[in-house]
């Protein structure tokens, strides 16, 4: 009996020491809000919701933590943080580049841009990289192999901000392929399938 009771002392003990992830980043999630001015309690839970939601997604803390901090610096309001968050969250969970959206933030803060339009710019990020996920799967059925779907889709995106619609880029191409129709910067990531007769 004193065995027992001697092990599961030290079981406690060395459990003890053991780390705790969630408690310890929900902790340091706090500590950062409220060094940063976030107080109210229900905003800090929002903020940490929407950190574990992108931690679910698969984006790591080694990355995430950090991109916090900068944008608590920022100081963007909390539904701004929770925007932030969800569009980077939603391009991890949909296979897109979700660090475009970290370096849009970025080069936002580095401006020193408004939050609201900081804000803004993710989630104009997200709405160009999905359509342009779009134009890539439209090119796959007509065709085309995707060697480089990350990148791919980064140059597609550029395309998007600079005024083409998704339909357009998909019918140029089509009719004229990558070069012909003047996206030249795709030629290293999307390659026209060779077809039996081609060969």
């Amino acid at each position: 009996m004193r065995f027992r009771a001697v092990f599961a002392s030290a079981l406690a003990a060395a459990l003890c020491f053991l780390p705790l992830p969630a408690f310890a980043q929900h902790a340091a999630i706090e500590d950062l809000c409220r060094l940063h001015g976030i107080e109210r309690q229900e905003n800090i839970v929002r903020i940490g919701e929407a950190y574990a939601a992108a931690r679910k997604a698969g984006i790591g803390e080694e990355e995430l933590l950090p991109f916090l901090e900068e944008i608590l610096k920022h100081k963007l309001d909390c539904p701004q943080m929770v925007r932030v968050l969800a569009a980077a969250t939603k391009l991890r969970e949909e296979g897109l580049p979700y660090f475009v959206v970290f370096s849009k933030v970025r080069e936002g803060v580095a401006k020193e841009a408004a939050p609201a339009l900081v804000v803004e710019a993710a989630e104009s990020k997200l709405k160009t990289l999905s359509e342009s996920r779009d134009v890539l799967k439209s090119l796959e059925a007509n065709g085309y192999r995707i060697l480089d779907f990350q990148n791919a889709a980064v140059i597609v995106s550029s395309y998007i901000e600079k005024g083409y619609t998704s339909g357009e880029i998909v019918s140029q191409i089509r009719k004229k392929g990558i070069q012909g129709a003047g996206f030249a910067a795709l030629s290293g990531v999307v390659e026209r399938k060779v077809k039996r007769k081609e060969r």
